[in-house]
């Protein structure tokens, strides 16, 4: 746990929160909240939670959660998570959701992990609906139920 301007890392399976400004890093199966202006990055399945302004980076199979204007991208199986004004980036079999005014961009890969589809939306309110979870399959957003 750091305090204002504090600089965090650790290992696998590490448990880290900053204060404002805080930057973390934490490997595979972290769990990292930053405050306001965070910067946090993650491993393979971590859990990411970052505060209005954060910077979150996770690894395949992560779940991001970022607040306003938040900058989120994950890998492989990502879930991102998104309050106002956001915006996220998630890699193949990647699911999300958020508010209006986000947006979002998923990439679909072949069994070679070739890029074969990719699509990029912003949540409207109507055609892509606020805090629904979505998943792209076959170039199309369709609902997860």
């Amino acid at each position: 746990a750091g305090g204002d301007s504090s600089q965090l890392a650790g290992g696998y399976s590490s448990k880290l929160e900053g204060g404002y400004s805080s930057q973390l890093a934490g490997g595979d199966s972290s769990q990292l909240a930053g405050g306001d202006s965070s910067k946090l990055a993650g491993g393979n399945s971590s859990q990411l939670a970052g505060g209005d302004s954060s910077q979150l980076a996770g690894g395949d199979s992560s779940q991001l959660a970022g607040g306003n204007s938040s900058k989120l991208a994950g890998g492989y199986s990502s879930q991102l998570a998104m309050d106002k004004q956001c915006l996220a980036i998630g890699d193949h079999n990647s699911h999300f959701k958020g508010k209006i005014g986000s947006v979002v961009c998923i990439v679909e890969r072949n069994n070679k992990y070739e890029i074969v589809n990719y699509k990029a939306t912003q949540i409207d309110g109507k055609i892509i609906k606020e805090d629904t979870w979505y998943k792209l399959e076959k170039g199309e957003f369709i609902e997860v139920k």
